[in-house]
């Protein structure tokens, strides 16, 4: 008994870590993005002119997103410190 116990206790508190995980989305400065990763998002979508910035951390990686506008279009890019772009979204 005891030992299931703890493994639902163990099992929750994993789950709730990713939980939490994922929502630690933090507004930032867009000077405060690293520049390999605003280079590599520039690069990913041409144009364009970001107008906002958050990072938050994904399975302990830190990621930026990235909103901007390119050809009247709206665009979020998501891109690691290093410049890995994970994702590209148009609204």
């Amino acid at each position: 008994m005891l030992v299931r116990a703890i493994v639902l206790l163990a099992v929750v508190l994993f789950a709730g870590c990713e939980i939490f995980d994922r929502d630690d989305e933090q507004d930032i400065d867009l000077n405060d993005v690293p520049q390999a990763a605003m280079a590599a998002a520039q690069a990913a979508v041409q144009g364009i002119e970001f107008t906002s910035a958050e990072t938050e951390v994904e399975k302990g990686v830190t990621v930026y997103s990235l909103e901007g506008v390119a050809g009247g279009q709206e665009y979020e890019v998501e891109v690691t410190a290093e410049g890995k772009v994970l994702e590209v979204e148009t609204d």
